[in-house]
């Protein structure tokens, strides 16, 4: 500022080579880059680039462990097998009223064998599955006489059941398996009803899972 003939001049010179910027970050100025942008961050893992797409990052990926727990006890039930109550005294000493067991499909072809326990669906006069022992397999003949049931001439089961009251002589059929309660005595089972279709078998039972008094496998 200059007196000029008493004329107040307000030019002024502005500073060689410019004033230098303001620096970033200070209130009431338009903010822009303050420094020249640095090289792209690289992108995260594909894992960590789904989990933010989806919303699940950080904790809250947590929430995805019901679901999975969920989604895994309806493929091992709808693939694998699924568990069974057991009812009645049929399968005593083997197996008591109340047991939990867990019932693996057969798969790839397999069908039951002997010994097997096994559980029963469409059991012709039964308003529920059954759980039995497959004593007999196709081809095998089956004898029941003076109170015991013979397998093959040899395997020999008691036949005290007072369902029972003829003698008879069979040969399972291909495709059938013919089935015992362990309480000989009292067991509606295969020397009532005759041999089960194999597609009726729901699976074998593996193992008993509860009570854990009971756990065992069979």
């Amino acid at each position: 500022m200059r007196d000029n003939g008493g004329r107040v001049d307000y030019r002024y010179q502005q500073q060689p080579g410019g004033y230098p910027p303001y620096p970033p970050g200070q209130p009431g100025y338009p903010q822009g880059p303050a420094y020249p942008p640095g090289p792209p961050q690289p992108p995260g893992p594909p894992r960590q680039r789904f989990l933010e797409a989806i919303g699940l990052s950080g904790w809250r990926i947590w929430l995805l462990i019901p679901f999975l727990i969920l989604l895994m006890l309806f493929l091992i039930i709808i693939f694998v097998g699924r568990p069974y109550i057991v009812r009645g005294s049929s399968m005593q000493p083997t197996l008591r009223e109340g047991d939990r067991v867990f019932v693996v499909k057969y798969s790839f072809g397999t069908t039951p064998d002997r010994g097997d326990v096994v559980v029963l669906k469409n059991v012709r006069g039964a308003d529920e599955m059954l759980i039995k022992r497959a004593v007999a397999i196709a081809g095998d003949q089956v004898t029941s006489s003076d109170g015991t049931l013979v397998v093959n001439g040899k395997y020999r089961h008691r036949n005290t059941n007072s369902y029972v009251s003829t003698e008879y002589s069979l040969i399972v059929p291909d495709g059938f398996v013919f089935v015992m309660g362990d309480n000989e005595a009292h067991s509606y089972d295969s020397r009532s009803f005759g041999p089960i279709p194999v597609q009726d078998v729901v699976g074998k039972a593996f193992a008993i899972f509860w009570p854990p008094g009971d756990l065992k496998k069979l």
